[in-house]
């Protein structure tokens, strides 16, 4: 606080609390700390309430009231206290958004763009999560098929959909291996880069 510090931020917990004593009882001592806990501005303010905020201490309700810094908070500066949590709470979140992405867990980055209702960042998370497993699944597939050409190597890939066996040697393409030529249905790469990376890794 300081000498221009006249606008009431909240009162010690002590005075609320009704925990003085009376006058009339012979312990009675004058209060040590004054009732009251002003500011000077809302910039003063702010300063203040982010001292403990930073650290972690959110405004809390207790019965009718925020406390903060066990300071119970006037209804004018309390609701400004709980939007600097809030703002707070949110950048954290945002970098472990950052932390995630970079870490590739997709999913996790996009639930917590879900909880602080970015729907659009969630959808975009999620869809650049999605191309980097269909790429990489691609370049498996790539390495796996050429693995097949230098070792020799000729088996069957059993369709899911109608057991017809796709015949695989080191002239297949990988266009060839888009759909099943029995019943056309799609094959699904992921399937058949699991069947292959056996097949290579037996021979």
């Amino acid at each position: 606080m300081c000498e221009n510090c006249q606008m009431v931020a909240g009162y010690a917990s002590a005075h609320l609390s009704g925990a003085a004593r009376s006058s009339e009882s012979p312990l009675a001592r004058p209060p040590i700390v004054s009732p009251y806990h002003t500011v000077c501005s809302w910039e003063c303010f702010d300063r203040w309430a982010w001292t403990f905020i930073s650290r972690g201490h959110a405004p809390v309700v207790m019965g009718q009231q925020y406390v903060l810094g066990r300071i119970r908070l006037h209804p004018g500066t309390a609701g400004r206290a709980v939007a600097i949590a809030e703002d707070f709470r949110r950048t954290q979140k945002l970098a472990q958004v950052r932390n995630l992405i970079e870490a590739e867990d997709h999913e996790s980055a996009a639930g917590i763009y879900q909880e602080l209702g970015m729907w659009k960042e969630a959808g975009e998370v999620r869809r650049n999560g999605r191309r980097q497993i269909v790429t990489q699944v691609h370049v498996n597939m790539n390495d796996l098929v050429d693995q097949v050409r230098k070792a020799g190597i000729a088996t069957d890939y059993a369709c899911l959909a109608c057991g017809g066996h796709i015949r695989i040697t080191g002239e297949t393409t990988l266009a060839t291996l888009r759909n099943c030529q029995y019943c056309g249905s799609v094959v699904q790469t992921t399937d058949l880069v699991d069947f292959l990376t056996k097949v290579v890794g037996y021979q």
